[in-house]
């Protein structure tokens, strides 16, 4: 449900987008704005402030569980992540010259 409400936020941005700078299309807008922006990766921005939260929240339960586990919880979140983000926002390779087309 969250994907399709996250793709339709998208598409009305890149539309609006789009007219603003009277582009011929969608995909051109996509193209041109991914282009300006390859330094910026939404999902690790995004990534950073939920890491920010978990750390704080794992800071309060280290004196229960150790430090240990807790840095192995931290670590196997991490390691999940980028997949989840790059999955859900649809931001695979794959997907991307799709939407391109």
């Amino acid at each position: 449900m969250a994907s399709i409400h996250l793709t339709a936020i998208r598409f009305c941005l890149l539309v609006i987008a789009k007219q603003m700078h009277g582009v011929a299309s969608v995909a051109g807008m996509r193209q041109q704005l991914r282009a300006n922006s390859t330094d910026i990766h939404y999902a690790a921005k995004l990534w950073q402030v939920f890491r920010a939260v978990l750390s704080g929240a794992l800071d309060e339960l280290t004196a229960v569980l150790g430090d240990a586990v807790t840095a192995l919880v931290l670590e196997t979140i991490n390691a999940h992540i980028h997949c989840w983000f790059t999955q859900a926002l649809q931001l695979d390779p794959k997907t991307l010259r799709l939407e391109a087309l």
